[in-house]
């Protein structure tokens, strides 16, 4: 028989399929690692054949295998996410710290092109704005300083002040006894003859030394009886005899009122200690003069640590700006009053005598010398921050460009220069000067100080790996602008905030 021809069998190879699912991109080198990987694969996978055979032929085999085309390319999709969104308060941020950043970049440009103009300028707004300090008034009402405003504390005090509005000023002494330096004694009786001859002096000097006050004398007490040229306020009785004497008609309390506040009679009183005890007819009459008084069983005084005495003056209180002035009064305290007892103390010195005293214009005067002794420790810390920053900043010790010395000296000024005015244009604002105003200087100063230091930081930062001798004006121009955009924000930030 004729052979019918077979057809050739075909041969079919199934790959494997490799499926990596991957929820973002991938990158080249994944993407070639899973190709080759593949492409090993399919080179050991070995070819399923079908026969076809014809009868009776077992020993002939015709195989026909297709050729097998290249392996498919993998494709592999990577999901991209989205990108993230910004909300409305991040969005808001950016734009501000971009403008800010924009505003110093301009800045910095015409800083770095310009400086001789910059500077001019710069001193030319500072000075203006220091002329500010003509008008600077200072505020020492203690219901304006310590009081909350719009609260009902400062309500009720208002309401209280206008109907009872004050009408003088209060003077106090307190003499106390004490140990003797001299003969060791420690003896705190203070009713003594001689104390109270020695208290009695100091009062003599308090009430007819004058006082001089644009031209003019003024004493406590009236030229006079019943004249009204005395400075202190009229109640009558404070001496326990009437007596056409001044003094008699001025709001006083002292126990020395029992001898008229005359030395002569004190000095002539063989029992002075029986007279003082006319002063009152109680115990509790004594308690209001007397420091620790000790009574007999009679209930007579017998001693006592300290005498207080107490001056009135008439209130000639103005207001001015925001301080309460009273010039004739003031004056008369500090020439009379604390003369006096100051001049008492140092007489006493080493004595059995204690001087305690206190005036109208103490606290003003304690004020006074605290900021006075504050500016002696303002300058010793500009001192110490001119030789802090010029061991740190610049390149060199040396005067000259880079000089760390000009630069330090520059901040310094710098920062002066700003405070004061600062200080003009509150005033011109109409902002007053308070007690706590005091401490601004050494904030100014290290917030100052601190800002240099960003400023140059950054500066350096932008010197983008270039040697200075190789940059031009050009280049330090450009790092300038770039510095102070990059310091700009931050310090215009932490400045608002402070």
């Amino acid at each position: 028989k004729a052979r019918q021809p077979t057809t050739p069998a075909r041969v079919t190879t199934k790959l494997p399929i490799l499926h990596l699912p991957l929820p973002f991109a991938m990158s080249g080198a994944l993407l070639s690692a899973s190709a080759r990987s593949a492409s090993f694969l399919m080179s050991k996978t070995k070819s399923t054949t079908s026969f076809n055979e014809a009868p009776n032929q077992p020993e002939e085999e015709e195989v026909e295998t297709t050729t097998m085309s290249p392996p498919q390319e993998i494709t592999t999709t990577a999901t991209t996410p989205p990108p993230n969104k910004t909300n409305g308060c991040e969005s808001i941020g950016n734009r501000v710290d971009s403008s800010i950043s924009n505003f110093f970049y301009a800045i910095g440009t015409f800083v770095s092109s310009r400086p001789k103009l910059t500077i001019t300028i710069a001193l030319a707004i500072s000075i203006l704005c220091a002329g500010g300090m003509a008008k600077l008034n200072t505020e020492n009402r203690p219901e304006e300083l310590w009081v909350p405003q719009n609260t009902v504390a400062e309500e009720e005090g208002n309401a209280f002040l206008s109907f009872f509005p004050p009408t003088s000023r209060f003077q106090s002494v307190i003499v106390s006894g004490g140990a003797d330096s001299v003969g060791g004694a420690d003896d705190t009786n203070v009713l003594t003859k001689d104390n109270l001859v020695k208290i009695m002096e100091m009062h003599q000097s308090i009430q007819t030394t004058n006082s001089t006050y644009e031209g003019q004398n003024y004493t406590f007490a009236s030229s006079s009886f019943g004249a009204q040229d005395g400075l202190c306020t009229i109640a009558g009785g404070s001496c326990s005899n009437f007596e056409l004497n001044p003094i008699c008609l001025c709001l006083v309390i002292s126990p020395l009122k029992v001898w008229n506040y005359d030395l002569d009679k004190l000095q002539s009183d063989d029992d002075v200690m029986a007279t003082l005890n006319t002063y009152g007819k109680e115990p509790k009459d004594f308690e209001s003069v007397f420091g620790a008084p000790k009574f007999d069983d009679n209930g007579a005084l017998i001693s006592a640590e300290a005498i207080s005495l107490s001056y009135f003056l008439k209130d000639q209180s103005s207001l001015e700006g925001g301080s309460t002035v009273d010039p004739i009064n003031e004056e008369w305290e500090e020439s009379v009053f604390l003369a006096s007892v100051e001049s008492a103390q140092v007489e006493n010195n080493g004595g059995r005598l204690n001087f305690a005293y206190l005036s109208s214009r103490s606290f003003s005067d304690e004020f006074g010398g605290e900021i006075t002794g504050d500016l002696v420790f303002v300058q010793i810390s500009y001192v110490i921050a001119f030789l802090f920053v010029g061991a740190t900043l610049g390149s060199k010790l040396s005067c000259g460009r880079g000089s760390r010395w000009a630069m330090s000296l520059a901040a310094i000024f710098l920062v002066a220069l700003s405070t004061v005015a600062g200080f003009g244009v509150a005033s011109l604002f109409g902002l007053l000067y308070g007690p706590v105003h005091s401490v601004l200087p050494f904030v100014l100063l290290g917030i100052g100080v601190d800002d240099c230091f960003v400023i140059a930081n950054a500066f350096d930062r932008e010197r983008e790996g270039v040697s200075r001798a190789s940059e031009d004006d050009t280049s330090l121009i450009k790092r300038g602008a770039r510095a102070l955009s990059r310091a700009g924000a931050s310090i215009t930030v932490t400045s608002l905030t402070d």
